[in-house]
């Protein structure tokens, strides 16, 4: 591992137990993030993103854990503070939404190719060596969007919509396990241009739902619904405000098996990913919180 070690999105979902990684390590870290926490680890030089020279000595390894599109804004200010080896997260979705009857969802997927291109023209014309990393579903059962949003809104209105079956695969991968990921890729040799970064298991969608309520101490109760109605309930929840996530695009996915292969990740990473929700017990009663138990 290289001792100096920049970190882009360092207050995302995944920078937090990569940031706690790094120092253990004893690295010379600096992160960036459009928002550094008030309260700051030792260890640790914050900056936001184009701050000129955040540290005296190049820092040649990055990690960058926001947006590809934003990985793209910050490109040259990543190669003026000496870039040599980026590791740069996507998603999935740039494949899983590409035919999505959504079109918000067909506009990222695109934009997510687009990035995706432009970070390897950039790395090819500058000399930085850049892998890309598409996870799946990232969770951490705490305060991830997805996950978490589910016994959210259980707990709020003790039941959960699904389309039809819900029997469409699911992959969710762990934040910890993508942190893994990213730093054996920072340290490979030799490493691939692109790798997948699939959970541990692959689960209908109904069983992930049923689980994620388990492990936050609720009662799962799934209430499947025809595509039609599911649709006209995601359009109110949308105007209402509570709802976002949930599209036409969401509900089709819901019987679709989104599975994908991380042979090469696992051969020369070493990822090894966790089942889904392995091992936590109540995660709500980690982070206090009173929970309805039924």
């Amino acid at each position: 591992m290289t001792n100096s070690v920049g970190v882009l999105g360092a207050t995302s979902l995944v920078g937090r137990p990569l940031l706690a990684r790094l120092v253990a390590s004893g690295n010379t870290i600096v992160a960036c993030s459009r928002q550094p926490p008030t309260e700051q680890a030792a260890g640790i030089t914050w900056c936001q993103p184009e701050d000129p020279a955040p540290v005296a000595s190049p820092i040649t390894h990055w990690i960058a854990l926001c947006p590809a599109w934003a990985t793209v804004d910050a490109f040259a200010w990543l190669v003026s503070c000496g870039a040599k080896r980026l590791v740069a997260v996507s998603s999935t979705s740039v494949l899983s939404k590409q035919a999505s009857p959504d079109a918000a969802e067909r506009r990222l997927a695109e934009r997510l190719a687009e990035a995706e291109k432009a970070l390897v023209s950039r790395a090819a014309c500058t000399g930085v060596t850049l892998v890309l990393l598409r996870p799946t579903m990232i969770y951490d059962g705490l305060t991830d969007g997805n996950i978490t949003t589910i016994a959210t809104f259980v707990r709020r209105w003790g039941w959960f919509p699904v389309c039809g079956p819900a029997l469409g695969l699911r992959q969710p991968v762990h934040a910890d396990d993508v942190a893994d990921a990213s730093l054996a890729a920072l340290d490979h040799p030799t490493p691939k241009p692109l790798y997948t970064l699939s959970g541990g298991e692959a689960l209908p969608f109904r069983d992930l739902v049923t689980r994620t309520c388990h492990a936050h101490g609720l009662t799962p109760r799934l209430v499947s619904m025809p595509r039609g109605l599911w649709r006209l309930l995601a359009l109110v929840g949308s105007c209402l405000g509570f709802s976002r996530r949930a599209t036409i695009g969401t509900a089709a996915r819901m019987n679709e098996d989104l599975v994908f292969d991380h042979a090469d990740a696992a051969a020369d990473l070493g990822f090894r990913p966790r089942p889904f929700l392995a091992a936590h017990g109540s995660l709500d009663a980690q982070r206090g919180v009173v929970t309805r138990h039924e």
